[in-house]
């Protein structure tokens, strides 16, 4: 494998995500708009939280947690939030036992996370931080259930990789289907993809993009093999039909900073 693909993943056993079957997993997206000048505060604020949810994934409460820095200059300079923010569930259930949680056991959970491992006082600061939300100007939450998932053989995530996130909004009943049955596999044959995911947004915040009905978020192959395509007409035809089933309402490039999983 070459340089740089090497510098972007970690190669692995890859026993956790084998294990488990991502294509139907509930991913709740959080996107996030800082108070302005706390930038660097935020990221020391999530890797403490990365001890929490670290906590969670062994304990099998969820399956996965990331936080991605969103790229200022996507979507036309035009970025809608500065973090995106994971947190993966195996189904509907786990999701919602966790969101049922109370502020005293979160309280309690931080410290349990923590115990012998950080300082009273660092976890007393993030603990008032959290409870009395410094860093959110703005938080808003799309509910998501997994359609389909690919991801290449012996990659695992690590600091620095790159991901992009769509908005989408289906314009016939034919999108998914597209998506699945035509895109994935191109995705695939070409290996212009390390990891994809489909998924259909079932509940949102009030203060949520409305006209979106679905999300991808894809890592692109920095190392894709550059071969000359020469689509059939079949092709042509899927490819027309394919790009009429949907409307992309906007794209985040972001830069992965934590993960649990």
């Amino acid at each position: 494998m070459k340089k740089i693909l090497l510098s972007i993943f970690l190669i692995s056993t890859f026993n956790l995500l084998t294990a488990q079957d991502w294509s139907s997993v509930y991913r709740q997206v959080e996107e996030v708009t800082l108070n302005e000048g706390l930038e660097n505060d935020y990221v020391d604020f999530e890797a403490f939280w990365k001890t929490i949810k670290a906590k969670h994934v062994k304990e099998g409460m969820q399956i996965g947690w990331f936080v991605w820095k969103v790229d200022q200059s996507s979507n036309n300079n035009n970025a809608w939030s500065d973090y995106l923010i994971f947190n993966i569930f195996a189904n509907e259930d786990q999701m919602k036992q966790m969101n049922s949680k109370t502020p005293e056991w979160w309280e309690n959970e931080i410290k349990t996370a923590h115990k012998g491992k950080t300082k009273r006082s660092i976890i007393k600061k993030y603990t008032e931080e959290t409870l009395n939300n410094r860093y959110r100007k703005k938080s808003v939450i799309y509910t998501n259930k997994g359609l389909d998932t690919f991801l290449e053989e012996n990659i695992a995530p690590s600091v620095g990789t790159k991901g992009v996130y769509h908005g989408i909004e289906k314009l016939n009943d034919d999108y998914v289907d597209f998506e699945r049955k035509f895109f994935l596999p191109s995705h695939k044959e070409s290996k212009t993809r390390l990891y994809w995911e489909l998924n259909e947004i079932v509940d949102r915040t009030d203060n949520a993009y409305k006209p979106v009905t679905h999300s991808i978020f894809e890592i692109p192959n920095p190392d894709a093999p550059q071969n000359e395509w020469k689509p059939s007409f079949v092709e042509e035809m899927a490819i027309k039909y394919g790009i009429a089933s949907r409307k992309i309402h906007g794209s985040l490039n972001a830069e992965l900073v934590h993960f649990a999983w």
